[in-house]
């Protein structure tokens, strides 16, 4: 297939389960972390071109929910550090929105939350305490400590103006922390008892105002930045001096030095106070985020190999990220996807100021865009209108793909998109529901599709739906107008099964839950939901946000947490041979798919 390149600066931040892949050992500066906003991401640096980030690892604050209260969840949501700690297993976060949490890498948990104000640095101390550099904030501009097994308890606090960085120093026994105008150096003391603290012991003025990040460079030195400059201190002597690789650059957020190998990391702010470029020396590179995305810090991780070690079953979703790649054994790909019909060529007033357009012909970049990297077989679309096709279809074409669909004078919303080249159209039908009272300007119906196989030879259908979409009490007998509309698809299904018995994926936006009396009635019939059925992995997560004419939001609109009490979308396999296997289902919820749809795309990767 073709690639459509035009969308470049589009994070390609999904998975691919090559976690073990035999790279060599990795050297500093390979693997970093980045964060901002409510995204955090590990990037393989040297897999990484201008134009394509190797995200290998992706966690968003809103995966805390259920982990922390939802105070805290809201309260992290401004990520402004992610240093890597024990070992680079697990990651100390810190929020401007007044959030301090520990997150292991291998497991996704929450190992500690507190409520940090205007948090900006944090360290790990001996006895698993914690260091948190609190900036201007009523309750901030301060230097607070914690016990990891104490959840938000303050241990002991020292005023700091505008704290932006701590460093545990182990060799000099020493905690540095640094504030607007000074650096600070203080000792431990009574740590062992019950009433912990710290004792300053020495002060020094800055070279400057303004200071923002502390970071160790070898064992006797630390990087400091400020609003003019990045500099070095000399542990030993107590004297700063300038540092040379970066000599004169203002406003340089983080920054991140080998003293072996020369090599450096760091950001600088571009717009305001973030920026959407990473920067490299030595060999020099610059990376490409998302301009949508408001990065503001990174780090080097250690050790990603010894983090992958830990993660236990292999992990899938999460490293070398390549969405074209496919789970080991995978022969057949189908990606589903409800797109939000729109139907506008001129940019809705509600969105301009978000500077994204959200027309057509702007969204059909992005969905042709995803599409290409995930390398589908079949693709599953609904509410898919004339005036997309008219945008989207074309570039489908270029990928490869054809419209199983042939019109006969009334639009089908829900077609089913194929490769030619994996797979051959046997047989394919257009079932529109009726009457109209549950099928709005006749966008509810269903499509079958049967296909051949061409690298095995065997057959499977694929039936993709838009079910009724109002919830019963804003329109009596909405439900059983959907369980009508599943029963039709059950029957045409069982006309399949007769004739080829062969095995059937059925998707779509149904617009129900799991435990509702239609989806019930294909779990009786022995209809199995993909995430279920997954034998690699079988994600759990469920999306569906507000996407409108009045905007976008990454809020769940979603009824429960899961996907058997929240999720409208569903993946079901059914009559499949003991050989026929589901590998892995996922829902793509990247941010950058939130202006696209107020869905979340899903795939599943099978083998038949």
């Amino acid at each position: 297939m073709k690639k459509i390149l035009s969308l470049a600066a589009v994070i390609a931040a999904i998975l691919v389960l090559t976690g073990f892949s035999d790279k060599g050992k990795s050297s500093w500066g390979d693997y970093v972390v980045a964060c901002g906003d409510k995204d955090l991401y590990i990037i393989d640096t040297q897999s990484s071109t201008q134009d394509s980030l190797a995200v290998v690892w992706h966690w968003n604050v809103d995966e805390a929910k259920g982990q922390i209260p939802d105070e805290d969840v809201h309260r992290a949501r401004v990520l402004d550090d992610c240093k890597p700690v024990d070992g680079g297993k697990r990651l100390l976060l810190t929020s401007s929105g007044g959030e301090t949490l520990l997150l292991d890498i291998a497991s996704r948990k929450i190992l500690f939350y507190a409520h940090t104000p205007m948090s900006h640095s944090a360290d790990m101390l001996p006895g698993d305490r914690i260091a948190v550099a609190n900036s201007t904030n009523p309750a901030g501009n301060s230097l607070e400590i914690y016990d990891v097994s104490k959840p938000g308890v303050v241990v002991w606090k020292d005023s700091l103006y505008s704290g932006h960085g701590v460093y545990w120093s182990e060799k000099h026994n020493s905690l540095y922390a640094l504030g607007h105008k000074e650096l600070r150096k203080y000792a431990l003391k009574g740590w062992n008892t019950r009433r912990p603290s710290l004792r300053r012991q020495k002060t020094y003025a800055l070279p400057g105002a303004g200071g923002h990040d502390l970071t160790p460079l070898g064992e006797d030195a630390l990087l400091i930045t400020n609003s003019d400059g990045v500099y070095l201190f000399d542990i030993n002597s107590g004297t700063f001096s300038p540092f040379s690789p970066l000599e004169g650059r203002k406003h340089v957020k983080s920054v991140n030095h080998d003293p072996v190998s020369g090599r450096t990391v760091f950001t600088i702010a571009e717009t305001s106070w973030w920026t959407n470029h990473l920067y490299l020396l030595n060999p020099d590179k610059t990376l490409t985020f998302d301009p949508s995305y408001r990065l503001y810090k990174v780090r080097v991780l250690p050790d990603w190999d010894a983090v992958k070690a830990e993660m236990t079953p292999p992990p899938f979703p999460g490293f070398d990220v390549n969405p074209s790649l496919r789970a080991p054994g995978t022969n057949l790909r189908i990606f589903d996807d409800n797109i939000w019909q729109n139907d506008s060529d001129k940019n809705l007033k509600a969105w301009e100021p978000l500077k994204i357009n959200c027309t057509d012909s702007a969204r059909s970049l992005g969905f042709a865009k995803m599409i290409a990297d995930h390398k589908p077989d079949i693709v599953t679309l609904q509410e898919y209108s004339s005036h997309m096709d008219g945008h989207l279809a074309p570039k489908l074409r270029d990928l490869g793909f054809t419209n199983a669909c042939e019109q006969d004078g009334t639009w089908n919303f829900t077609p089913v998109f194929y490769d030619s080249t994996a797979v051959e159209l046997v047989k394919v039908k257009y079932n529109l529901y009726t009457p109209k009272t549950y099928s709005n300007a006749n966008t509810k119906s269903f499509t079958s599709a049967v296909f051949r196989h061409k690298a095995t030879g065997r057959v499977f259908a694929v039936l993709n739906t838009h079910l009724w979409w109002r919830p019963e009490e804003a329109q009596p007998g909405s439900q059983m107008a959907r369980a009508s509309q599943i029963r039709l698809m059950m029957a045409e299904a069982d006309a399949i099964k007769a004739e080829y018995n062969c095995v059937i994926f059925l998707m779509g936006d149904m617009n129900c839950e799991e435990d509702t009396v239609p989806i019930r009635q294909l779990l009786d019939d022995g209809y199995i939901p993909c995430y279920k059925a997954a034998t690699i992995f079988g994600d759990n997560n469920n999306g569906h946000h507000r996407c409108d004419a009045g905007g976008f939001s990454a809020e769940s609109a979603r009824k429960g947490p899961d996907r058997a009490t929240g999720a409208l979308d569903h993946f079901f396999i059914h009559n499949a041979p003991k050989d026929v296997e589901v590998l892995v289902y996922y829902c793509i919820m990247d941010a950058y798919t939130l202006p696209l749809t107020d869905h979340y795309p899903n795939f599943a990767d099978i083998k038949l």
